[in-house]
């Protein structure tokens, strides 16, 4: 057995547990109408199935970054993979709402600590930078595609098997990557370890949890009703505290001096605007194939396919281009491409819609995930030094965490908020669709329409932020690390 085929193989397990995580969250949202049928939930309760997950992995990742340095990445990466079956297992038998977001919140466990010591693992697996590179283009790869596969396998389980199937693949799939995890190094960390920021990651968790409880209840207890109120109140101060604690701390969570280097704020901008439009568009796209144009959860799948073709394609292309000119080109042309995509479905979603604008959309949505993906993860990781992997690796785990959270909480409630203003119900957006389809249609093109600016403002900014540091060509592979203040170190190489 070759140090090349052992690393190879390493990296077949790493890319396959991001593979099946994302690939779980796709295929619930496409099952999402039949969980609120059978388990009878609201609207409210639906967005929190589909956004627990993600809540919680992006709450804890960066926490498990440090924790995985401290304890041994192989060793946490396994810990990851059995939480995450424990929480599939507990998904499949959820009896009702509150059981099956909580055994959601398991599963974003188990994600969280998965996540970083994966991508730290690659990292130290392929410390030459040209293979380094391409490691990282798989990776990225992997989880475009696999958020692109996902509504695709979700239609072909929930119309064979119904949707507590998706959680029995999940199990199979983390056995056969837990027989894997043998080949990879034991990622620990020379010198002190990391100390745990429990301060920090309290702080950041309380943001992301207030204002996601704001936007997915907002509409349904009032914008100004006491709750959101609080949770508002709740998320603003724990945002404004964090840089003053972080300050403080030899080994904060999230080093508010990583953030001042250029490239990384642009790989974070990416990765949370790529998958709040995907995962935002997922959510909702789900409702309008299946319950206004009466699609079955298997036609809703193939409807899709388009984007899952758009990311294999483009990824591949992309992660060519960052290779060899950096990651501004494909990174900006990603974005515009989500703005072309948005824009044409805010402009020909209807009731009656043609399926060619339709699946025109879709393509243009999978190749703008093709296309950032690489970037943002190749920037993210290159932005910091080697040693600090995991840092990187946390930071880019928990970007597309909080896109996806964002996706689900933002659009959720820009259609329920429209839905309200045209006198629709608000409690059952299955039953709303299906029976108002034009205020429904009317709704999706608000929030397209929204994702479209946003992503437009991402691609200008992209564009400047991504830009070669001075004196240093276009193609050099470490994109912006002059201008990162600096900090002391948080981690010594890993064996």
């Amino acid at each position: 057995m070759t140090l090349t085929w052992r690393s190879r193989a390493a990296l077949l397990v790493c890319c396959g547990t991001l593979f099946l995580g994302v690939l779980d969250g796709a295929a619930l949202n496409l099952a999402l109408p039949s969980v609120q049928r059978d388990l009878r939930l609201s609207t409210v309760e639906l967005q929190w199935v589909a956004t627990s997950n993600a809540l919680v992995r992006a709450s804890l990742t960066l926490l498990c970054g440090a924790v995985a340095d401290r304890y041994g990445r192989r060793r946490m990466f396994r810990v990851g993979l059995l939480v995450f079956v424990a929480g599939s297992l507990l998904c499949g038998v959820a009896p009702h709402a509150p059981a099956l977001v909580a055994a959601r919140g398991v599963q974003g466990v188990g994600g969280a600590l998965m996540a970083p010591p994966a991508l730290a693992l690659i990292a130290n697996l392929f410390p030459d930078a040209l293979r380094r590179g391409r490691a990282l283009g798989t990776w990225s790869a992997t989880a475009g595609v696999s958020a692109a596969c996902g509504p695709l396998v979700g239609g072909v389980l929930v119309q064979a098997a119904g949707w507590r199937s998706l959680f029995a693949v999940s199990v199979a799939g983390a056995a056969v990557l837990y027989a894997g995890t043998r080949l990879l190094p034991p990622g620990v960390v020379d010198g002190p370890p990391r100390r745990l920021d429990g301060l920090g990651n309290t702080l950041a968790a309380l943001v992301l949890v207030g204002f996601t409880f704001a936007l997915i209840d907002g509409p349904s207890r009032g914008w100004l009703s006491g709750p959101v109120l609080v949770a508002v109140a709740v998320a603003v101060a724990a945002a404004v505290g964090y840089v003053p604690a972080a300050r403080r701390r030899p080994d904060p969570v999230l080093d508010p001096r990583h953030l001042a280097i250029p490239a990384l704020r642009g790989a974070v901008l990416t990765a949370v605007v790529a998958y709040l439009a995907l995962g935002g568009f997922t959510f909702v796209n789900t409702f309008y194939l299946q319950q206004v144009r009466g699609f079955s959860p298997l036609a809703t799948g193939l409807l899709t396919l388009p984007t899952t073709l758009g990311t294999l394609v483009l990824a591949n292309v992309s992660g060519r281009i960052v290779g060899r000119h950096g990651g501004r080109l494909p990174a900006t042309v990603g974005h515009l491409s989500f703005v072309a995509s948005m824009t044409l479905l805010a402009l020909t979603v209807t009731t009656d819609a043609g399926l060619a604008p339709l699946l025109v959309g879709y393509l243009l949505l999978g190749a703008g995930m093709g296309l950032v993906n690489p970037p943002a993860t190749n920037t993210a990781v290159n932005s910091l030094p080697r040693e600090r992997a995991g840092v990187a690796s946390a930071i880019t785990s928990a970007s597309r965490q909080i896109g996806t959270n964002l996706g689900v909480a933002v659009l959720g409630a820009v259609v329920v908020s429209v839905l309200a203003l045209t006198g629709q119900p608000t409690d059952d957006i299955a039953r709303v669709a299906a029976e108002a389809g034009d205020d429904f249609t009317t709704a999706l093109r608000v929030a397209y329409a929204l994702v479209a600016a946003t992503a437009a403002y991402c691609a200008y900014a992209t564009w400047r932020l991504f830009r070669p540091p001075p004196d240093r060509p276009a193609g050099e592979e470490v994109v912006g690390i002059e201008d990162a203040p600096t900090a002391p170190p948080t981690a010594t190489p890993a064996r």
